[in-house]
């Protein structure tokens, strides 16, 4: 015998489909006390989807599509006029999305993507800026000694912590503390001397702490950055050996074609250049 169809299964669906899609499959389910999963069963079997499209589909005038508006008793767009208030200066003067000013540097945090302008550069950097040798073989030796100095450092620091591999901190706690002292006080009338008590506040040393820290993360992040420099360090090594391997392939390829020409012109060439010598000296 066949199930009886649950009749919040049409409810559901008219539900969601009068939301235009919006209602939540969580809030049907709490609005007709059923189990959200079973919610999503009917969707999935009634294909409640196909029905929505085929509504808007349905309420297409020509080639325009109406669009559904917002769900009944929706009062989000009460007073709302469109566009800001009567008076408001908020745009003033704003080019329309194209940034801040040409040039703007507000953005700049490390300088790692800057974009320099050459009528923008200090005296110093002006007077540098012809000396410096772009050639790329020149500018890979420089990134060698650089990073061969950046290598030097990280070691530095690993051996200065592994000099003491504990850091030792210590944190004293002082408050505001009331006490009692007593002042020596001569009388007046009977000219004894008595101690008159008087409540002072002062600060006092409530509780020391003493932390210790261990400087091993550092070393392992020390070590880490100097694994990755010497990695870097190493594929410049191997563009500088490459350059000058075709450096020296292109002048053994010179050399081979000079050889060619002589062996093919030279003895000509030689004469020729000989007899234009003696021309010369003869009309000398």
């Amino acid at each position: 015998m066949a199930r009886e169809r649950s009749p919040e299964r049409d409810k559901a669906k008219l539900m969601w489909l009068e939301s235009g899609g919006t209602m939540k499959l969580k809030d049907i389910a709490a609005a007709l006390s059923v189990g959200e999963t079973q919610i999503r069963k009917w969707k999935s079997q009634d294909n409640w989807v196909a029905d929505l499209n085929s509504n808007v589909t349905n309420e297409t005038n020509g080639n325009v599509t109406k669009r559904r508006g917002p769900p009944k008793g929706n009062k989000n767009a009460v007073g709302n006029r469109g566009g800001a208030p009567p008076g408001n200066k908020n745009a003033l003067g704003n080019s329309g999305g194209q940034g801040g000013p040409y040039r703007n540097k507000k953005a700049l945090k490390t300088g790692m993507y800057e974009t320099i302008f050459l009528d923008a550069l200090e005296p110093d950097e002006q007077d540098l800026f012809d000396q410096i040798d772009t050639s790329p073989l020149v500018q890979l030796n420089e990134q060698l000694i650089m990073l061969s100095l950046q290598e030097r450092r990280h070691m530095k620091r690993v051996k200065l912590l592994e000099a003491g591999l504990t850091d030792e901190e210590r944190k004293t706690k002082q408050e505001l503390m009331q006490r009692k002292d007593k002042v020596p006080f001569t009388s007046p009338k009977t000219g004894k001397e008595i101690a008159v008590p008087i409540v002072t506040e002062g600060m006092k040393v409530t509780e020391i702490t003493t932390l210790i820290t261990s400087k091993l993360d550092k070393i392992l992040k020390q070590e880490e950055a100097l694994v990755k420099t010497r990695d870097k360090k190493l594929r410049v090594i191997n563009l500088i050996a490459s350059l000058q391997q075709e450096e020296e392939k292109l002048a053994i390829a010179k050399e081979r074609l000079e050889i060619e020409k002589y062996k093919v012109y030279g003895s000509e060439g030689k004469g020729d250049d000989d007899e234009d010598d003696d021309g010369d000296d003869l009309e000398w």
